[in-house]
């Protein structure tokens, strides 16, 4: 069994999904024996497998979970019955995965009890400090008043190539030699703003700039400057030149947040600090010491036995904290080639090791085990591992597709390998018209459009390749100005400044929303739509011939397990029927 227990919760669950929903909404009914099932379903479920009654609260939930195109195409009833179809046919996979022991692979188990242990302190958190929490309009308004937020900046830069000349331009200002506006006239790559020794000409708020910027200059006074500090455009050096003040009401919101966070992060430490002074903690000074000599002699590998590492280097009420642990722990805080003393050791303990330990004991202590959202949190990641268990043995592993089968597909399924029509464009995007107007002046004087992209362009990916773009049909929602104009116009023929009102964040450099950008642009190519050679769909092919094989296999394995467990599940067809009737009125 093939179980990764870091892989994030549902990103295998969603493909097996996926597949389990295609395959029982594609069967036909008449090769499923005992459609039904032989079992009985208590009063008030939908359907019942084994001893797990689904009832109309899970129901919604897996159906919210089923993608649109993924979802049955018939109506009424039949949908819902479809629907609820494969998801006994999850519960059956899971049932047959437990057949088979894989629940007790040591891995599941140990992410359960991890699983666990996460859910109740979650829980035990948001009852013992999430609740507590009131903030008054007097906090917020102080909070304002010291928060970087409460300023808009108008800042300068010097936009530097790399860590080397940001570090020797910096240590010039340092030293006196020159200034802030000089280094920014002679060194920097922003032509834009070097003129002006490295001033921009409007004021940013907080939400203007990436958190980059805002963490390295909003807390700034005004005339001083940060450290050299990287960005998507190179490496920067920035002033604040001016603040002023944006209005409270603006911001509400943000100042709510950040309050609410670090009330709960308050009240989160002052409650450890309570269970840690409760619980009587304390080091075990022989133990202590020979395990930071052990650890210095050869840091993130003590040479310790099974033995002492088991040992106790910390005590409490009801428990240890061994020198295994604590090894764990240092290496989970990236400390595994550190030197390390008494005190850092203690910092660690008290500020990453205790809470965790003591908060899970508190938890269970308290009945946060027994909770029902804990309970339900738990069960699902035990049938999610269970799941894509039981796929990994029986589907991934053991099912290959060979070069033949998915030649067969690429040849059967030419629309799968199809690329469409595309615009190839250069392109150089801005946020200011006058940088645009300029950046395309520079670029008739004949500068080169790709490095002035590579350093300008706010569009993602253009430091990567000299603002080279295929622009596609479906795409209109990202480009939609610029392929409304590269549509018609001569190839090779420089356009712009173009308008973009609102380009989407998600295809910026910084996904912050922009209520406008200014692109200029060329059209280098216009490409039919065209199937691409098996050699470059080798790849794709592959994928789609092992998905068509993994589907097909999956249909069997589904009327195998309904036939296997023919007396263990059901579906209550009145319930069902009430349940399709609810919806129809709504």
């Amino acid at each position: 069994m093939n179980l990764d227990t870091r892989r994030p919760l549902g990103a295998g669950w969603l493909l097996i999904l996926a597949l389990v929903v295609l395959a029982g909404c594609s069967q036909e009914q008449t090769i499923e024996p005992g459609f039904k099932g032989g079992g009985k379903v208590a009063a008030g479920a939908l359907a019942q497998v084994g001893e797990d009654q689904i009832d109309e609260r899970e129901f919604r939930r897996y159906e919210a979970a089923i993608q649109t195109q993924h979802r049955s195409l018939k109506e009424g009833i039949e949908k819902y019955r479809e629907h609820l179809m494969t998801l006994i046919d999850v519960k059956l996979m899971v049932r047959e995965a437990e057949e088979r022991g894989l629940a007790k692979n040591p891995e599941l188990v140990k992410a359960l009890e991890l699983e666990k242990h996460t859910a109740m302190i979650q829980a035990y958190l948001r009852e013992k400090v999430g609740l507590q929490i009131e903030i008054t309009e007097d906090e917020l308004r102080a909070n304002f008043e010291s928060h970087p937020a409460r300023h808009a900046v108008r800042g300068a830069h010097i936009l530097l190539r790399d860590r080397a000349q940001a570090d020797s331009v910096h240590a010039e200002i340092e030293s006196g030699r020159a200034t802030f506006a000089e280094m920014a006239r002679k060194h920097s790559l922003d032509k834009a703003t070097a003129e002006n020794g490295g001033e921009f000409a409007s004021y940013y708020a907080f939400d203007r700039v990436s958190d980059q910027i805002y963490g390295q200059v909003f807390s700034l006074a005004v005339g001083q400057y940060s450290q050299p500090f990287r960005t998507p455009q190179g490496w920067e050096i920035a002033m604040v030149v001016d603040k002023k003040l944006v209005p409270f009401e603006k911001y509400r919101t943000v100042i709510q947040r950040a309050t609410f966070m670090q009330k709960i992060e308050d009240l989160k430490r002052g409650h450890i600090a309570e269970l840690i002074t409760e619980s009587n903690m304390r080091s075990v000074p022989e133990n202590l010491t020979r395990f930071i000599a052990a650890w210095n002699d050869d840091p993130g590998r003590p040479q310790l036995s099974a033995d002492e590492l088991e040992a106790p280097l910390y005590r409490y009420d009801g428990g240890i904290i061994t020198l295994q642990q604590a090894s764990n722990l240092l290496h989970n805080s990236r400390l595994g080639r550190a030197q390390i003393d008494s005190a850092l050791i203690e910092e660690k303990i008290h500020n990453r090791g205790a809470p965790d330990l003591l908060l899970g004991i508190a938890a269970e202590q308290a009945g946060y085990d027994t909770r029902l959202e804990v309970r339900e949190k738990v069960g699902a990641e035990k049938e999610r591992l269970l799941l894509e268990g039981l796929w990994d043995e029986l589907l991934e592993v053991k099912l290959q597709e060979s070069e033949e089968e998915a030649r067969a597909h690429y040849d059967a399924n030419p629309r799968l390998y199809t690329t469409p029509e595309e615009i190839v464009i250069q392109e150089i995007l801005v946020a200011d018209e006058e940088e645009a107007q300029a950046l395309l002046a520079q670029v008739q004087d004949g500068e080169d459009m790709a490095d002035l992209a590579t350093q300008h362009s706010i569009r993602r990916y253009s430091d990567e390749n000299g603002g080279l773009y295929a622009l596609r049909a479906f795409e209109r929602i990202v480009y939609k100005e610029v392929m409304d104009a590269a549509i018609s116009v001569p190839e090779n023929q420089l356009q712009g400044p173009i308008k973009v009102m609102k380009p989407l964040p998600a295809s910026l450099r910084d996904p912050r929303p922009l209520d406008q950008a200014y692109s200029i642009f060329k059209v280098l190519q216009r490409l039919p739509e065209r199937v691409q050679t098996y050699e470059l769909s080798k790849q794709k092919a592959h994928y789609f011939a092992r998905q068509a094989k993994q589907q097909h296999q999956l249909k069997k394995l589904n009327i195998e397990l309904r036939q296997k467990y023919y007396e263990k599940w059901a579906i209550n067809e009145d319930a069902l029927a009430e349940y399709a009737q609810a919806l129809a009125t709504r």
